[in-house]
């Protein structure tokens, strides 16, 4: 583009801007913000091509890449949160060499609800005093997930390499980090992994990708093997909003949900988007309550059904893996929390056998 067209756009702009009043504008973002959301409940493809303005939404905050926000902590249990350009200023808070590192990329916008990411991020800050946890917080509101998805990923997963790069220099271990995101900020996550693993030649331990987010182009589906260490990830929906295919080191199928098309939801789901959300808070139940979800090595869910499966080789979802586990990994769980059916969940019941079990689990 040249910079006489580029000039000309702006001045497009802001000519428009002069026969706009401040109440027409005002206007015109909350269309926007109306449609984006209710186009994000058909799926990414509507939500992708939501016929927006763009124009507008450049002209309120939170919607450029530096808008990010890090959260880290204090040495008085606080969650502070800073601009993503703030990267000098880690080393000033509680971040210690000794322990295990994770990094959770988030992505995806929620309104407050039970369901809702940021709440559930910093509690899992203030409860795990045995890890460094730093969330990178890319999409707070459904204006930055549609910037994310459309325009920003390539810039945030550069963000995600570069607080590599910093955590590294002040003295972290790459085999002690775990970089973990839902669903866009999986993607995310995997390109930041990516691009340090190309620029030091070294993998971080993990990359655990929570029913990573279709996208707008299949080229961004950039979850995959080779990108750490070991790759898990943890599937939810597999319709419209997750990817079906395996993916990682490990494939975790929580239902089944992602993996057989007929099983649509997840327990307690009545839409796709709940069920894309599901295995984020099994995530959570597991970090911050300390729940132990198993799951089961077998070749398919038609084996899992039958009990055909190797009940020697198990796992619990969280952050530490065996290191001999790969494959396609499934269980059952529950509507609601507590989530996990412990090990009787490793083994498939009729629907009235999993009711009756809900009544008696604790």
């Amino acid at each position: 583009m040249s910079i006489y067209l580029s000039y000309g756009i702006i001045l497009a702009l802001i000519g428009r801007c002069w026969v706009l009043s401040a109440t027409d504008i005002d206007q015109i973002q909350r269309h926007n913000i109306k449609l984006l959301s209710e186009q994000l409940n058909r799926g990414w493809r509507a939500f992708c091509d939501a016929p927006v303005d763009e124009g507008v939404m450049s002209l309120f905050q939170g919607i450029h890449p530096s808008d990010g926000r890090l959260h880290v902590m204090t040495i008085t249990n606080q969650s502070v949160e800073l601009p993503v350009r703030s990267l000098s200023q880690l080393k000033d808070f509680d971040i210690n060499t000794e322990r295990k590192t994770l990094i959770y990329v988030n992505a995806f916008h929620t309104n407050d609800s039970y369901f809702s990411v940021q709440e559930h991020l910093i509690l899992l800050q203030t409860s795990r005093r045995d890890l460094n946890v730093i969330v990178v917080d890319f999409a707070r509101n459904v204006e930055q997930l549609y910037y994310a998805v459309r325009h920003h990923l390539s810039v945030h997963g550069y963000f995600i390499y570069k607080l590599l790069n910093s955590l590294t220099d002040a003295g972290i271990k790459p085999e002690d980090i775990t970089l973990a995101g839902h669903s866009v900020g999986a993607n995310i996550a995997a390109l930041g992994a990516q691009l340090y693993a190309k620029g030091s030649k070294q993998l971080v331990n993990q990359l655990i990708a929570i029913d990573p987010a279709t996208m707008c182009r299949t080229s961004d589906i950039l979850v995959k093997q080779g990108l750490a260490t070991r790759v898990v990830v943890i599937h939810g929906e597999g319709d419209v909003y997750g990817v079906r295919v395996p993916l990682g080191n490990v494939d975790i199928y929580p239902n089944g949900v992602g993996f057989f098309p007929r099983r649509k939801l997840q327990p307690g789901c009545e839409s796709k988007i709940c069920s894309h959300m599901y295995p984020f808070v099994l995530f959570m139940e597991a970090l911050i309550e300390g729940v132990m979800i198993p799951a089961t090595k077998c070749e398919s869910w038609a084996k899992f059904r039958l009990a055909d499966c190797n009940f020697k080789n198990t796992l619990n979802i969280g952050l530490v893996y065996p290191a001999d586990a790969k494959g396609l990994y499934f269980c059952l769980t529950q509507p609601n929390p507590p989530f996990t059916y412990m090990e009787h969940g490793l083994r498939y019941k009729s629907r009235q056998e999993a009711n009756s079990l809900d009544k008696t689990s604790v």
